[in-house]
Formats: C-alpha cells, structure tokens, sequence
C-alpha cells in the first residue's frame, strides 16, 4: 500500500500504483457510460462534448507544461505526432462531423492503441505523481473512454465496411509521420524500433528488432477482429 503514494521511487510495469491508476481508469469509463446511457438523447449529445473538450484540455495541457518547463521538451518525442496524440485532431472530426470513417477510426486505431499505452505503457523513469505519468494515465482514459461511449450509447455503430477506409487514413498519416522519423531521428507511431516495457519490445525479443512490426500488424488485425466481429456477428443473426 505505502508504495502507492511513494514519489520517489519510478512506477513499474504492473506494480501496485499501475495497477491502481488501471482499475480507477475502468471504473471512470465504465461510469461515464452508465450515465451516458440513462440520459435522453440531446444530453447523451452534451455528455460526449463534455467528454471531448476535458480531453483536449488535458492533452493540451501537455504543451501548456513545456512551455512552462522547457527543458522536459524534447521535439524527438513532445511533438503530436504519436498515434494518440493524433487525437486531437482526428476526435473533434468524429464527435462533430458524424463522419463514419472518422468514427471508426477512432474505434478501431485511436482506442486498441491508447488500451495498450495503458495497460503497457512507456513510463520511463516516471513517479506515480509526475506530470507525465499521470498525463499518460488520464489522456488515454479518455480516448479509450470516447469511441466506446459513442458505441455503449447507440451514437455508432462499428462498420466492417469501413476498416478499408480506416487503414488507408491510417497510411496516409503514416507518410508524414515516417518523413519527421527521418529527418529527426524520432520514433513516433514506434515505427523506427521498439520501446521498452511496450508491446513492441515483447514482439522484438521474439523476432528481433528488424521484425516486430509484422507482429504488430497481425495483432492490429486480430484486434480488429474483436472489436468488430460482435456487431457482424449481430447483424447476421438478425437477418436470419
């Protein structure tokens, strides 16, 4: 318990106080979309924006904290160019345009890679107390918690059909992305090596540094198999 409030020593992977911050994570999501559910349309509408505009503050928040501490700013890893980070933009154009490719963007990339930045995240050194550990933890709360409360909420409904869409966006952010990679010598969307303590470590020590992307494009595809073969599953059965 004691090392739940220690400031001293780095957090570890699965250690008492990640495991703490996971659990208060699942039951602020699992809350928000009780609420969200019992609520009437037009306030199920509000909730969500509510939801949108903490989140961006809070990730704004980020930039806000090296102005004010420029020498946490490294540009090799502070610019918003991680997939997460990417989140600021691509949610306001899925919360307010009802695009269904930019929602299900959202779904099916900005959710599976925030749940994983969770559950196995680049802490550094971090405390459990430090700006960037407790930015990590809550920023990606919430872009876990916006895609399934639109979904949980009968706001979307995820779309197989889409997912062709969805990885061609994908793509075309990856281009640029790669392109900052090379000219700074950066790792964002981990694609120039794997991260220590992340899934893309666990998939380098089993194939090596040169190969762990490929495993990592199979696991995004059997994620996406998880987060969409319910609602396929589903619409079959009603149509039989």
């Amino acid at each position: 318990m004691a090392e739940l409030f220690d400031n001293t020593r780095p957090v570890t992977l699965f250690s008492a106080t990640h495991l703490c911050f996971l659990a208060l994570s699942v039951l602020f999501c699992a809350g928000m979309i009780v609420l969200g559910r019992r609520l009437d349309d037009k306030k199920r509408r509000r909730l969500l924006i509510v939801l949108w505009a903490a989140f961006t503050v809070i990730e704004l928040g980020k930039y806000v904290y090296f102005a004010l501490y420029p020498e946490e700013f490294d540009i090799r890893t502070g610019l918003p160019l991680h997939l997460c980070s990417v989140s600021l933009f691509t949610y306001p154009l899925a919360v307010f345009t009802e695009n269904r490719t930019f929602r299900n963007f959202i779904y099916a990339v900005n959710l599976p890679g925030a749940f994983f930045a969770l559950v196995t995240p680049d802490i550094g050194n971090s405390t459990a107390f430090s700006f960037y550990f407790l930015h990590l933890m809550i920023a990606h709360t919430f872009i876990v918690l916006i895609p399934l409360y639109m979904v949980c909420c009968g706001m979307f409904r995820p779309d197989t059909r889409r997912l062709p869409s969805v990885a061609l966006m994908l793509g075309l952010l990856l281009l640029p992305v790669a392109a900052v990679n090379r000219l700074l010598g950066s790792n964002y969307f981990f694609i120039n090596g794997s991260v220590r303590g992340t899934l893309t470590q666990t998939f380098a020590d089993w194939l090596g540094e040169g190969y762990y992307l490929i495993p990592m494009l199979a696991a995004l595809l059997a994620v996406w198999g998880v987060l969409y073969l319910p609602f396929d599953i589903a619409a079959l059965s009603r149509h039989h």
